[in-house]
């Protein structure tokens, strides 16, 4: 039924180049407004299809969007992201990268994993830069937005939202929050359901998955100030390097951080950079360290994310102490020295704190040479010259020199990108059917495959931003404590408040996303995925 126009149009989608974080993102939108507005329904109402630009975007990026307008209010909102990761690692096969047929011809040559020559030989799967992630879910959901504008006297309605952006910090997504709550308001719509479509990751053929949810993620940032000293003389001074990898040690892996719901556990915390402030190498102790690592949720709040990580830092710094005074006594009684009493006062403090500590400064110059500060680093982002939590280091530093504030001390910070955790057991709008029922019905009946409902998609997704269930307390600790916020990041938490809407990703069976290896189940882009939300569509307008 869907075969031919999905696979056109996948082929064609494909064959884009649309790296994340480049003007290429702005071809293929092109492309898909272009599609769009190809198919008769929308020739016929041009001003239910466009774009909407991303704010104050160094690309002139778009967020894609058409609706289409049947009778009454339920309305389906499909979601999908048209950026994809740059196709570098390819190597010598570049140039194929983005050609299907002639990869697969070309990668019949390389050294494969057994794994990847049986599916490459099976001739099952499509191999290619964005086949999986998402070059195909796009191409489903689009052909389906035709399907239904094609309907006489189709009751419901289609609003299919394309976002750039999703591989970085789903700018895209956050932009089109704006768009999802203004066609609600314009048209009288009344959302159902949410559908991504992001592939699935399964060994085996014959069991499926699909989410009902998607994991949240927070990326705190620590920042040490130490005492800077000669390393000549070590106990002088006061590592901050050794406050941090201890912080690492103790959050790590640890799975006390995991996050459980029902079977459901994520993954414990990885830190994904450590470094020391100092711009040049000298004979000295450093005089700061920061790092940061993602922190995976499933229910844990902000609030109780930021009181974890403040009673960690205070143990941190206490054992430090501890490891500080043992290796001084040790070392004086080498020397024949009588220790001195240790005179650090060790402290600990969340972003909002010094931020209130400068704002109470009797220097009140802070607030406007912030600002302009804020700006400068606005600069560097667009530019992209630096990353967000590298900024969001800056700020800390700005404020830390500016209240003159003495180490050692531990400061805890938010940087973006945020995303909420979000399930479809805490929103309070339900669906009158059940999902995992309805897909096994129809998955069961015409293709022997079995689905699993899962509580979240672990690959982290733009359904963090398609419904909410936090309260105003996570929306404050997150404004509070997160460096440049409204200025170099920001969440439209206002308007993501009013959506209360069910989701659902599901997608075709993929396998090594950004990897050179990264393919598709050709049979699920072409037939199976297509046709099981069809029948999940029609389900919603019941």
């Amino acid at each position: 039924m869907f075969e031919e126009k999905i696979k056109s149009l996948f082929l064609r989608l494909m064959a884009t180049q649309s790296d994340t974080g480049s003007l290429r993102e702005t071809y293929i939108s092109e492309q898909i407004l272009n599609w769009i507005k190809e198919q008769p329904y929308f020739d016929t109402h041009p001003e239910l299809c466009g774009t909407e630009l991303l704010e104050d975007d160094p690309y002139g990026r778009n967020v894609v969007w058409a609706l289409v307008k049947g009778t009454g209010n339920k309305t389906v909102i499909m979601i999908h992201h048209h950026d994809a990761i740059d196709i570098e690692e390819y190597g010598k096969l570049k140039a194929l990268a983005l050609r299907p047929d002639e990869l697969a011809i070309a990668m019949a040559e390389r050294n494969l994993s057994q794994a990847v020559r049986a599916d490459l030989e099976s001739g099952e799967w499509t191999f290619g830069r964005g086949s999986a992630d998402m070059k195909s879910g796009a191409a489903i959901q689009l052909s389906l937005c035709a399907h239904f504008s094609e309907l006489e006297n189709f009751d419901g309605n289609i609003l299919l939202i394309s976002v750039p952006d999703e591989e970085s910090l789903s700018k895209g997504m956050l932009r089109a929050v704006s768009q999802i709550t203004k066609l609600r308001d314009e048209y009288g719509l009344d959302y159902v359901l949410t559908i991504n479509s992001e592939p699935y990751f399964n060994q085996n053929k014959t069991k499926a998955i699909f989410h009902e949810g998607s994991v949240g993620k927070i990326m705190p940032v620590l920042y040490v100030k130490g005492v800077k000293s000669h390393i000549g003389d070590p106990f002088a001074g006061f590592n901050p390097s050794l406050i941090l990898a201890d912080l690492q040690r103790k959050t790590e892996l640890n799975v006390d951080f995991c996050d459980q719901h029902g079977n459901e556990a994520t993954p414990p915390p990885v830190w994904v950079n450590l470094k020391d402030r100092k711009k040049a190498y000298d004979a000295s102790i450093p005089e700061a360290a920061t790092g940061y690592f993602n922190w995976l949720t499933f229910t844990r709040s902000p609030q109780r994310i930021m009181s974890k990580l403040v009673s960690v830092s205070k143990r941190t710094m206490r054992d430090t102490l501890i490891h500080f005074q043992d290796a001084y006594e040790n070392y004086c009684a080498l020397t024949g020295e009588t220790p001195e009493e240790i005179s650090f006062n060790p402290r600990v403090f969340t972003f909002q704190d010094i931020y209130e500590m400068a704002m109470h400064a009797k220097d009140h110059g802070f607030e406007k040479e912030y600002n302009i500060y804020q700006d400068s680093l606005l600069d560097k982002l667009r530019e992209n010259s630096i990353t967000l939590p590298e900024a969001s280091t800056r700020l800390i530093e700005f404020i830390t020199d500016f209240i003159d504030l003495e180490g050692p001390v531990i400061i805890i910070a938010l940087s973006g990108p945020y995303y909420p955790h979000v399930n479809n057991t805490f929103t309070s709008k339900k669906l009158h059917f059940s999902m995992e029922e309805l897909i096994n019905k129809v998955s069961m009946e015409k293709y022997n495959i079995e689905y699993e409902s899962k509580g979240f998609f672990m690959g982290i997704s733009d359904l963090s931003y398609a419904t909410w269930s936090g309260n105003d307390a996570d929306i404050e600790c997150i404004k509070s404590n997160s460096p440049g916020w409204d200025t170099l990041y920001r969440i439209p938490f206002g308007k993501l408040k009013t959506l209360d809407v069910p989701i659902i990703n599901l997608g075709p069976w993929g396998k090594d996303l950004h990897k050179i290896t990264e393919r598709v189940f050709t049979k699920d882009v072409y037939e199976v995925i297509p046709n099981i939300m069809l029948e999940i569509i029609k389900a919603c307008y019941k």
